[in-house]
């Protein structure tokens, strides 16, 4: 006869918090657009700022071989593609205490406020964080117009 044990009551509510902070993740984001994780089990985090002349953003890869990403822009969409490879293969003979970690391929979409001059993006990955410097177009930069003072 098969005997039901209920599990340790501390491991569902680790579950449970682990999963309401997942979909919050995916729900919560603030500033410039950005899709929840269109399906995707996990995505970097990132950060985006815009300055007077250009748009920054930073993203935490660490684990991921620069080498494996890959930034394209469409328009003033920017997409962000990567892979990071578990560092322990898991088979029969390991077992998970805890996973918190993501791994796998991932892919992030920002669409800027502005146009952008996708000729001179520059990017660097240092420190486990990839930076993404992105010219605003002429056309999107602010600009001042000079009042002449005259008497009438």
């Amino acid at each position: 006869m098969f005997a039901w044990q209920s599990p340790d009551p501390q491991s569902l509510f680790n579950r449970l918090q682990d999963e309401m902070r997942d979909v919050v993740q995916r729900v919560w984001h603030t500033g410039v657009s950005t899709r929840p994780f269109d399906g995707q089990s996990w995505g970097p985090r990132l950060d985006v700022y815009e300055h007077p002349d250009r748009y920054a953003v930073y993203v935490d890869v660490p684990g991921v071989n620069p080498n494996e990403i890959d930034v394209s822009h469409v328009g003033n969409s920017v997409t962000i593609r990567g892979r990071k490879e578990a560092p322990v293969e898991v088979n029969e003979q390991t077992r998970a205490i805890r996973g918190e970690r993501h791994y796998g391929a991932f892919c992030r979409t920002i669409e800027l406020p502005g146009d952008v001059d996708v000729a001179r993006t520059a990017a660097r990955c240092s420190g486990g964080v990839l930076e993404l410097s992105i010219p605003k177009s002429e056309q999107s930069r602010p600009r001042s117009v000079r009042i002449q003072v005259g008497e009438e």
